[in-house]
């Protein structure tokens, strides 16, 4: 179950507001966990015997789903299936990955309600003009309506989850029982998974607003199917199938879309979603196929490949030339086969070496990484990132770290104090910008980025000073450097955070606070980083 505590954010975040509304608090549904719900949480856990801490976890969800005076089994049948999307890539003709990437970074994560309603945003600006549109005067209306009906967009009025469908009735009867009035209301909610509106129904193919309503009430595979047809009406199927990211993301998401990276976290997903489809390497390399210098083609194009994802980097030209033989030959050198056992130095790219480059294990494991030692410089690193690090390691050598759990004690309260936060927060952020604070002996106003104890508004600063970057260019990591996962889902504000210790033969190592109870060092295959947002190389302004 996901842990969640005052400012954390997200869907998860909605469904405990909604849950909350049904013991009878007034929370607006927003994803966000303010005051006002910390304060809800915290009566809900007074009058079910639980520990009054805010913090909702185990013990508070199972209250919170057993208790709920609704049931929530009927939403099972509603989820979004693997069919619904196997049969909207078919008929768009694109692959699954293009679908499953699309549906991540433009789905709201969740299309219904936990009273089994669809979700909904109903937008008074709209309404507004839909009423004109409908030959109704919008401004003979406005008197006691004013949450529901005006001419310019605001937020103000938003309340969330099924208090949107209150702002709804009231809209449908701002004129008394009028069909048009009621029509031109449905038009002007969001509705389900992707939040399309409603006025574009009759450009989707439905007979009605009704129709469309209809639709939305039934699953998430019905919003997804309206989604299809959204991507059809406007002509952006051509460009998924093009695979041409950004110029999607501008015409969906609008001019904004660079600034929050819409169309690389597209590109991020399909990339996932394709690795996790495509046929390893080795499938095809275990047939007869061996490959040694001067060798050529496609296959020899995925050995390179591999190659630079590994840190041995050659270009992709799909020769087996000098370059590539020497690269093959220093990771034949550095690992193990699948017996446990060092690789033949020979060049030649057969079974053995092809497993080892699917399932890299240098010779050097995991145990003879001394992360409590500086890596060597390296060129193009941060000098403000390498400061960092050194602290970073002093903390691991000193055995920093929580003092009873649940991210308590000196250490933690020390990384949380400049935040602004007690003891008890998550403190993975905290860590980095401390040391990060350190570096620039201890002057809050000299650092580059503001102290934070949020992982994702961390890197987001750093994303927009223009210092993030994927890994998957030319720019590698280095020590020094930060690395940043999502957590939950990519659309939530929850992440974890770690600098960056060296990069070798394909594996990163990182030291990182709150993954466990003290700060540690970590590896990872760098071709498998699941929930990956990114790098960063911090400098000082």
């Amino acid at each position: 179950m996901i842990q969640l505590r005052l400012n954390s954010q997200g869907n998860a975040v909605e469904l405990l507001q909604e849950l909350l509304n049904e013991f009878g608090h007034n929370l607006i549904v927003n994803g966000h966990f303010d005051a006002a719900t910390d304060k809800a949480v915290r009566e809900f856990q007074r009058q079910n015997n639980l520990v009054s801490d805010g913090i909702v976890f185990t013990k508070t969800w199972i209250r919170l789903i057993n208790n709920v005076p609704l049931d929530l089994s009927i939403m099972e049948v509603k989820y979004l299936k693997e069919s619904d999307i196997t049969n909207l890539a078919t008929r768009l003709g694109l692959d699954v990955a293009t679908i499953k990437a699309v549906n991540e970074v433009e789905s709201s994560g969740r299309g219904f309600n936990a009273d089994g309603n669809p979700k909904i945003l109903f937008e008074g600006h709209v309404f507004w003009r839909e009423l004109k549109n409908r030959g109704i005067n919008p401004a003979d209306h406005i008197a006691g309506n004013q949450d529901v009906l005006y001419s310019k967009w605001t937020k103000q009025h938003y309340k969330g989850g099924k208090g949107e469908y209150e702002r709804l009735e009231k809209a449908i009867h701002v004129a008394g029982n009028n069909s048009k009035v009621a029509e031109a209301a449905y038009a002007s909610a969001s509705w389900g998974l992707f939040q399309i509106m409603g006025f574009h129904y009759k450009a989707l193919g439905y007979g009605s607003i009704t129709e469309f309503v209809a639709a939305m009430q039934l699953d998430e595979g019905r919003h997804l199917d309206a989604f299809g047809r959204f991507l059809e009406v406007n002509g952006l199927v051509p460009l998924l199938k093009a695979k041409q990211w950004a110029a999607f993301a501008k015409r969906y998401n609008g001019a904004g879309y660079a600034a929050n990276q819409y169309d690389m976290k597209l590109k991020t997903a399909y990339e996932k979603y394709a690795a996790a489809e495509r046929p390893p390497v080795i499938a095809s390399a275990t047939t007869t196929t061996v490959l040694r210098k001067n060798d050529s083609g496609a296959l020899v194009s995925e050995l390179q490949t591999l190659l630079n994802e590994l840190d041995y980097p050659v270009e992709v030209t799909g020769v087996f030339d000098a370059k590539t033989d020497q690269a093959v030959k220093g990771f034949q050198s550095a690992h193990l086969d699948k017996h446990g056992q060092p690789l033949t130095v020979d060049g030649v790219v057969g079974l053995l070496t092809w497993w080892a480059f699917q399932n890299p294990r240098p010779q050097a494991t995991q145990g003879a990484i001394n992360y409590r030692m500086m890596p060597a410089m390296e060129p193009g690193e941060s000098g403000i990132g390498r400061k960092a690090l050194h602290i970073a390691i002093e903390e691991l050598k000193a055995g920093a770290g929580e003092v009873g759990g649940n991210n308590r004690g000196p250490w933690v309260g020390k990384y949380l104090t400049p935040a602004g936060l007690p003891e008890g927060y998550a403190w993975c952020a905290a860590f980095v910008s401390w040391c990060f604070l350190q570096a620039v002996d201890g002057q809050l106003h000299r650092m580059p980025f503001q102290y934070t104890a949020g992982a994702r508004h961390l890197f987001n600063q750093l994303k927009n000073k223009g210092w993030s970057f994927t890994g998957t260019d030319n720019r590698q990591p280095k020590p020094g450097d930060v690395v940043c996962w999502w957590r939950t889902s990519l659309a939530s504000g929850n992440g974890h955070i770690g600098i960056v210790h060296h990069c070798k033969d394909g594996f990163l190592y990182t030291i990182e606070g709150n993954k466990a109870a003290n700060v540690a060092g970590f590896s990872y295959v760098k071709t498998r980083m699941d929930k990956l947002l990114g790098y960063a190389r911090i400098f000082e302004t």
